[in-house]
């Protein structure tokens, strides 16, 4: 008996003593404003839980910002998060890799203790070997070197839409747009050497695998139960044998490319998987780390998938967009890498898509010293949160922000230079693979449409964005009807 008074003793003492020690870590941040917290144990978790539900996230940070400026506090539990779409703010976050760092806990380094990018990986990785490598691979996606890759890519496209899209066509084949980009795009690291485990003419076995990898990874983020429930299941131990075999098959192709390079003075420009073994082998990693960039490089391929069918549930919306744009490829066949550049209109659409869907929804730092951000200054140890989407809905940077304008962009994109539009972020953390893929887009779009109408299927459920994720995720699904491209558009 006294030892269980004694346990419930000692449990409620340490109860207090963490509820005084939470109460004050918050006290440090009272000078900046931010909601009312639902309570002080929960912090906004019941108002966040009911935006969740209605798909409505980021819309109540939206809401925040207009009442409580762009830089603010809010509560996940007793902890405060700092929310900023200030523009100051986001250059120094995006600019100090010192100081902001990515979290420890990114869901896609591992799932379920089984190692998918681990912690060094181009994408997600930090510190000292990251640099290193980051600076070795900004030559290989810089954009002189996009003419190299784009003569490979060509061929590629036109081969997909031979032996992939074209017999759909005469049979009236519904497609469904988010599987088809997802094949297109899952065979462009084939042209850049990185030859896909599968074969470079099965591009829709490894993508339908990325697709797996990332419906089951954000469980890991989910609440205990749902948690609990997908720790058990045969769908997650299924997953995980998938991510056992990718990473077999992609240790085989770094051990072959290995022994191509022997005797090898120079790696090709279009060799990525030369130059990610170089890269490590500078940054003394090893084998293991340039398969978790193997690994990186599948899952962000199937980020253009998704641009692209967000972009194309506006073009439903928006017909006239879609026969300006269509008229314009029309015109400006594809005959070289210059005459990319000939399809400004469309890249115009390709932009005003990734204000209004981007690929990232959202992001998070952790400062690691007291410093000055923007108006306040901001204790250490903070988790720092920001948001493309609500950054790209601000009236006072984007007027009628929810209308989908691409004229917007018929003069550049000024918004990069002020840290108003940051679809592929910036700064040292900006995208590797932002020029790669805007070559693609353009080239997709330009050879789709100059050969094909896409149709939408009247009963088709529009998707829409899935606030809640770190990445452009669309819920249900627009499917699409190829016909021959000489008739009339929608």
């Amino acid at each position: 008996m006294f030892l269980i008074v004694g346990i419930v003793v000692i449990g409620l003492v340490y109860y207090f003593q963490e509820t005084v020690r939470a109460w004050l870590h918050c006290q440090k941040f009272r000078h900046i404003p931010g909601p009312p917290p639902d309570s002080f144990l929960k912090g906004h978790q019941m108002t966040l839980k009911r935006a969740k539900n209605k798909n409505a996230f980021l819309e109540v940070f939206l809401t925040w910002v207009t009442v409580y400026g762009t830089t603010f506090q809010f509560r996940i539990k007793t902890r405060p998060v700092i929310f900023t779409v200030d523009p100051e703010a986001l250059k120094l976050i995006t600019q100090d890799v010192v100081n902001f760092t990515k979290v420890d806990h990114l869901p896609n380094r591992a799932l379920y203790g089984q190692r998918i990018t681990g912690t060094y990986s181009i994408l997600t990785g930090g510190g000292q070997e990251w640099a290193i490598k980051r600076k070795m691979m900004n030559s290989f996606f810089a954009k002189q070197n996009m003419s190299t890759i784009f003569k490979k890519t060509v061929p590629l496209m036109g081969r997909l839409l031979e032996t992939k899209i074209k017999p759909s066509v005469g049979t009236g084949a519904v497609l469904d747009i988010h599987e088809m980009y997802t094949m297109i795009f899952s065979a462009l690291p084939g042209v850049m050497g990185l030859e896909c485990p599968m074969g470079n003419d099965h591009p829709e076995e490894i993508g339908r695998r990325i697709n797996i990898f990332l419906d089951v990874i954000p469980f890991q983020l989910a609440g205990a139960a749902k948690k609990l429930s997908a720790a058990m299941s045969q769908q997650k131990q299924d997953t995980i044998d998938l991510v056992i075999e990718m990473r077999v098959m992609s240790r085989k192709m770094v051990t072959d490319k290995r022994k191509d390079m022997v005797g090898q003075d120079k790696k090709p420009n279009d060799d990525m998987l030369a130059w990610l073994i170089e890269a490590n082998d500078a940054a003394g990693l090893g084998d293991e780390e340039v398969v978790d960039d193997i690994m990186t490089v599948y899952l962000v391929m199937d980020n253009m998938s998704k641009q692209l069918g967000s972009l194309f549930v506006y073009l439903i919306d928006y017909p006239e967009v879609l026969r300006k744009m269509v008229k314009e490829v029309r015109e400006n066949p594809i005959t070289d890498y210059r005459s990319l550049d000939k399809l400004k209109y469309t890249e115009c659409v390709i932009l005003e898509s990734l204000r209004l869907a981007p690929v990232l929804l959202r992001g998070t730092r952790w400062l690691n010293k007291p410093m000055q951000v923007g108006k306040y200054f901001i204790p250490a140890d903070c988790q720092f949160q920001y948001s493309q989407y609500v950054l790209h809905r601000m009236e006072e940077h984007w007027p009628n922000p929810r209308e989908f304008i691409p004229e917007r962009f018929a003069n550049g994109t000024p918004g990069v230079d002020t840290f108003t539009f940051f679809p592929f972020l910036a700064g040292s953390r900006a995208c590797l693979g932002r020029y790669v893929a805007m070559v693609a887009m353009k080239l997709t779009l330009s050879m789709l449409f100059t050969n094909y109408n896409l149709t939408p299927v009247p009963t088709s459920t529009p998707p829409v964005i899935v606030q809640t994720m770190a990445v452009t995720r669309l819920k249900g699904g627009s499917l699409l009807r190829l016909q021959t491209s000489l008739q009339s558009i929608i």
